[in-house]
Formats: C-alpha cells, structure tokens, sequence
C-alpha cells in the first residue's frame, strides 16, 4: 500500500495517518522477521520482479521474432530480460534459476464481458467460462 499511494502524501489527512500506520506496521514486521530496512526492500523488489514476469506470461505480451523484453532492473543494477525463442521456450537473460529447463503453468478463464455489475455477476461468469491451461516451459540459454 505504501509503494501504491506514498506519491499522494498529502492529499488527506486521512491518506497520510493511514500511510503514517503502513510505515509503523513495516517497522514492527521488519523488527519481528529480524531483518534489516534493505533486505526487506530487496525482497519487495524480487516480488515485484515475480509479478512483472507473471503480468507478462498472463497478458501475453511477448514480443515476436525473438525479441526481448525487460522484465525489471533489481537494485543491485542488474537488468532482467525475457525472449521466447522460435520453438517456444522461453528464456531470461541473465539466467536467475537454478534448473536448466522447467515448465510453469496457469489456468485460464476465458471471460468474452469485460465489465461486471457487481461482484457476483463476475463471480457467476468466472464459474461458467470456459478454462484453458496455459504453458511455458523455461530453458536456460547456451547465451546466458
């Protein structure tokens, strides 16, 4: 929540008290799990890398051609690419895995009404839609 709205300190005294109790609660977590301010930010920032690369996979936005994309910069600097090969697999440049070769996958609901009135109109609607498995498979490449 502080990564979404610290931008809007200021706006309302009710946005700042609540961002001024996000900052309290982060203190006391850190202070509970031992850790240091920079090993939680290290391990927002991993999460965050989880969830551009999940973003990417689900709203297949994959370039063609063998193209890469960038998936985030960590702060240690290093910037992390994604490329789906012609036959494809798909590979991150730098390799961050420990397997050589994996495969991930989701299930999909195919929702043809992009807007719902109320949450159980899309609750009805994600019970009915059809529901494809969507695949990829990870392989390390011989540039990484």
């Amino acid at each position: 929540m502080s990564f979404l709205n610290e931008g809007k300190r200021g706006e309302s005294p009710e946005l700042d008290s609540f961002l001024d109790e996000q900052l309290q609660n982060q203190e006391q977590w850190r202070k509970e799990l031992n850790i240091t301010k920079d090993e939680a930010e290290q391990a927002y920032a991993f999460f965050q890398w989880c969830d551009r690369l999940s973003l990417i996979f689900c709203n297949r936005v994959l370039p063609a051609g063998e193209r890469a994309l960038e998936i985030a910069t960590l702060p240690d600097g290093k910037r992390y690419d994604v490329v789906q090969s012609s036959d494809g697999n798909v590979t991150v440049q730098p390799w961050p895995f420990l397997e050589e070769k994996f495969t991930v996958n989701v299930e999909a609901s195919y929702l043809e009404q992009l807007k719902f009135d109320s949450n159980d109109e899309l609750t009805q609607a994600l019970q009915t839609a059809p529901i494809k498995t969507l695949e990829w498979t990870f392989v390390r490449s011989h540039f990484n």
